[in-house]
């Protein structure tokens, strides 16, 4: 299922308001350092909707309300659990403590109309006369016998927990032939009840570690030396440690021939496996020993090199495919939540782009990333909706920030700027530019709601090879003008056809000695009409101001999170902008881009 919110009650920084994340697909979490990131990777690393979690999880209060931790979650299927799921409506869980998980909506609704279920639920509570009496002959068997056919009675209300005694408890009921009947309807119910379970994501934090090329047979041996990332990749092909080591104790070349061969093997069904997964190109993988190390080789293309060799993109992918493999035990990874704290640090900037297309890929297969980032280049930066801020306010507590151009109202009023996220993130624009293109036509606009709309436009006109740079305000235009001049970048200026504006054109021309020409109106023109006031907002028709919603009586206030509304509706063709509004468009363009 997929998660749509969790709402981070009391988790050691986090209180009782701007508590709650809503989540995307793909989310990029940022913050300066000890605003909460950590702490919300890891909140959420020990979520197990299933209640089988950390004993010390819900002893990270918050010290400034001094209350402990409630979590609550909205799930909502994706249509391959259609099937299973037969309702409209998302699932809240909350979990109060560890075994104590209540559910609400769609699950709920699914369990309480499963005509099966109900049926042999009802047979089962018949025919539970004395079974544990007569079966169990200490008090606390009898008590968590009790328990479990309490929690298949409340089936619709709470998790249904798969504690570790119910195996011993069922086979013993199962194995006594007086209560026949009884063991098919409770296998009936517990199967079903495990099959709901299922439908549950998962949280996978991932470690940003990789596989070495070579381990020396003395750093095998070092109890000190760090192995996590080789004991993942031998987890995964059913092997430790000492299994490897037993290589060097074979005394024949044979042996040695055979053991090479037969590692190999599993690692290639593995390999295999990635390839599905991946599919940017086709990857192979040996592992050689030598008299005193064990290396791993990759090839893409006709020769084997060193792993450490490798791309960084490829080499991170392999390093997560395999961590995911080890903790999950399956091939086909879907339904989970991968969490990664500061991932890519390390890596050139040009990977770093790699991974975050490869974060893409990852999602189509109903999962979801969550992962915080304070680097400009992790940060998608034509997808700017997926990007969540935490923020400390004055008395030390975590506040999230769902919309990247609006601070939690503690914070600040809501501001048409990205200059939240750039504090955020603790960077200034001119570093935030050098992951730009000098081959590139960047256009400078005003504001944020201007960079939705014309983002949208070029969206719908298929052209991707234009960057655009949103101000926090017309007034701050010419110093993002100066540092693009500085990095040697081309660019155009769109302006509002008003007093702001036109007193912003004097100055880009006179102190910067901008050409008229890379300078636009929004009325599609170079030169400033005096006593004018036009916006972007006067370019829509008529028929696309109603359905955008300009005409509505907060949009001044909030034209930020109208003009995201219709820029995601875009992105996803739920929504195109008409050829009156085209028009105007491309009379813009058409003007600056000749």
């Amino acid at each position: 299922m997929k998660v749509k919110s969790i709402k981070i009650q009391n988790y050691k920084s986090f209180g009782e308001e701007n508590n709650i994340l809503q989540l995307d697909n793909l989310n990029t979490i940022i913050g300066k350092n000890e605003s909460g990131k950590s702490n919300l990777i890891d909140c959420l690393s020990k979520l197990d909707f299933t209640g089988h979690m950390d004993s010390f999880y819900f002893k990270n209060f918050n010290k400034n309300t001094g209350n402990y931790p409630i979590i609550s979650v909205v799930l909502t299927p994706y249509k391959s659990e259609k099937t299973i799921y037969k309702s409209n409506d998302d699932t809240v869980l909350t979990i109060n403590d560890r075994f104590d998980i209540n559910i609400e909506g769609g699950i709920s609704e699914t369990i309480n109309k499963n005509k099966d279920f109900q049926k042999n639920r009802e047979r089962m509570n018949e025919l539970n006369n004395n079974v544990a009496y007569n079966n169990f002959n200490d008090e606390n068997t009898r008590k968590n016998y009790n328990q479990l056919i309490n929690m298949i009675n409340n089936a619709e209300k709470s998790v249904f927990i798969d504690y570790t005694y119910i195996k011993s408890i069922t086979e013993k009921i199962y194995n006594n032939d007086n209560y026949e009947e009884f063991s098919e309807y409770l296998k009936k119910c517990l199967e079903y009840l495990r099959k709901i379970n299922k439908l549950f994501p998962s949280f996978i934090e991932l470690e940003d570690i990789s596989l070495k090329s070579k381990y020396t047979k003395s750093y095998l041996d070092d109890n000190s030396k760090n192995k996590t990332m080789l004991k993942h990749l031998l987890n995964c092909i059913n092997m430790d440690l000492d299994d490897v080591m037993d290589y060097w104790n074979l005394s024949s070349e044979a042996d040695k021939a055979n053991f090479n061969e037969d590692i190999n093997e599993k690692l290639t069904l593995v390999i295999d496996e990635f390839n599905k997964f991946y599919k940017q190109e086709i990857v192979q993988m040996k592992i050689t020993f030598e008299n005193d190390s064990l290396n791993f080789v990759v090839r893409t293309t006709k020769k084997y090199i060193d792993f450490e060799e490798r791309s960084n993109g490829l080499k991170w992918y392999l390093n997560m495919y395999l961590q995911l493999l080890s903790k999950t035990k399956k091939y086909d990874i879907e339904n989970y939540i991968i969490l990664l704290d500061e991932p890519g640090v390390y890596l050139h900037i040009n990977a770093q782009k790699e991974v975050l297309k490869l974060f893409e890929n990852f999602v189509k297969n109903d999962n979801q990333i969550i992962y915080t980032t304070q680097l400009p280049s992790m940060i998608y930066q034509d997808k700017l909706y997926r990007t969540r801020l935490i923020i400390k306010d004055s008395i030390g507590n975590s506040n999230i920030g769902n919309k990247y151009y609006s601070l939690p109202h503690k914070m600040g009023s809501k501001l048409e700027t990205i200059t939240p996220l750039l504090l955020a993130i603790g960077m200034n624009m001119g570093y935030n530019f050098s992951s730009l293109s000098t081959n590139s036509i960047n256009i400078i606009t005003e504001g944020i709601s201007d960079y939705h709309y014309l983002r949208g436009y070029f969206i719908q006109k298929g052209i991707n090879d234009i960057n655009i740079i949103p101000s926090s305000s017309v007034d701050n235009i010419h110093n993002i003008a100066s540092i693009l001049i500085g990095w040697g970048y081309k660019f155009k200026i769109i302006l509002d056809q008003d007093n702001a504006g036109r007193g912003q054109q004097k100055v880009l021309i006179n102190k910067l000695l901008i050409n008229q020409d890379d300078i636009c109106f929004i009325n599609g023109t170079n030169l400033p009409k005096k006593n004018s006031t036009i916006t972007i907002e006067n370019i829509f028709s008529t028929g696309d101001k109603s359905h955008i919603g300009i005409n509505n009586e907060d949009y001044s206030k909030e034209k930020a999170y109208y003009s995201l509304e219709t820029l995601k509706k875009i992105e996803n063709n739920e929504f195109q902008y008409d050829a009156n509004t085209i028009r105007n468009f491309e009379k813009i363009i058409k003007l600056l881009i000749k």
